[in-house]
């Protein structure tokens, strides 16, 4: 990296700003609170533990929220199932714990898509952009805004829907603040590593896609190795579970639902062949359609066991990412 940058390693350019914005807002606190002159560390580091903590406790609620206005017909206590069994059999708990990027882009990804569907989309573009800021594939979020303000009125009225320009200025909008954050992390990238860089002579230079593949193996069927096989054993409950709602759901999906099962089925396929597969494990949490299978199958077989694995693996997981062993 060039002298005198935020980045030290490029490496770096694959996380978003947030998390570490928030870990230094939390250390400064952490060393108000302890009235000294500098901040250490660990202030930085306790500071975004405590905060990323108070934030990951809005996953359940606004996935309660995101339940009760996609799936109107539900009385309260039906849309809180999904709710409590995320809260209670979350596959990485850890990742909700440690100063994560997990812990703040599941609530807000969740909150991005039930302010759409509110039809707040002021809010949910701002709530959007935040969450791009936090994690790179926020920008898939940019999908509710076109989908609810433009494609849902086709399918539901089959034909143009009125203040056309309206609702193509709020998509516009809406879009543009979800992809901003990565675009211009990317941009600064490209800014600061070009021409030198091997990715800058790429068709499509982009220093996340570079920086994926080169130190995390990422790419298609890439990480598909023999060495690897543990990782796809222990993320697989979520891969087939995954799966299970989407193929369960073909048949009652409802045009207000089908925006969710599209992002779920194509962050699955991304994670599954392109990249590091037991990234899912921490990602369950912002993916409400596997919640909402495991609630309406709580009774059954399939929906038991992965109750029951969820809880196992868990607690098992708290112990390996204390020893920073898989799949920390």
């Amino acid at each position: 990296m060039k002298p005198g940058v935020a980045w030290q390693y490029d490496h770096e350019i694959a996380f978003m700003p947030g998390v570490p914005w928030l870990m230094r807002l939390g250390g400064q606190l952490i060393q108000l609170l302890r009235r000294s002159e500098t901040m250490d560390p660990i202030d930085a580091v306790l500071g975004g533990a405590i905060i990323t903590n108070l934030v990951s406790l809005l996953a359940p609620v606004e996935l309660y929220r995101l339940t009760r206005v996609t799936f109107p017909h539900m009385s309260p206590s039906q849309a809180a199932k999904p709710a409590l069994i995320m809260a209670a059999c979350t596959p990485s708990p850890p990742s909700l714990i440690a100063p994560y990027t997990e812990a703040v882009y599941a609530p807000l990804s969740l909150m991005t898509a039930r302010l759409v569907r509110e039809g707040k989309w002021g809010r949910a573009a701002i709530t959007a952009l935040i969450a791009t800021y936090t994690r790179a594939n926020g920008f898939l979020l940019a999908g509710f805004f076109i989908y609810d303000l433009l494609v849902l009125p086709l399918l539901q009225d089959r034909r143009i829907p009125q203040q056309i320009i309206y609702r193509t200025a709020a998509a516009v909008i809406g879009v543009a603040a979800a992809i901003a954050p990565f675009i211009y992390t990317q941009w600064e990238a490209h800014a600061r590593l070009c021409p030198s860089a091997p990715f800058c002579s790429s068709a499509l230079p982009l220093a996340y896609s570079h920086v994926q593949a080169k130190y995390w193996n990422n790419g298609w069927l890439q990480y598909w190795t023999v060495q690897q096989i543990p990782n796809f054993i222990i993320s697989m409950p979520v891969y087939a579970a995954g799966v299970c709602a989407v193929v369960d759901a073909r048949k009652k999906l409802t045009v207000h639902a089908l925006p969710h099962y599209i992002l779920h089925s194509v962050i699955l396929a991304l994670l599954f062949f392109f990249s590091n597969v037991q990234i899912a494990l921490r990602f369950a949490t912002a993916l409400p359609v596997l919640w909402w299978w495991v609630a309406d199958r709580r009774h059954s077989a399939a929906g038991r066991y992965f109750i029951m694995w969820a809880q196992l693996w868990g607690y098992l997981s708290c112990v390996l990412w204390a020893a920073f062993l898989p799949p920390a």
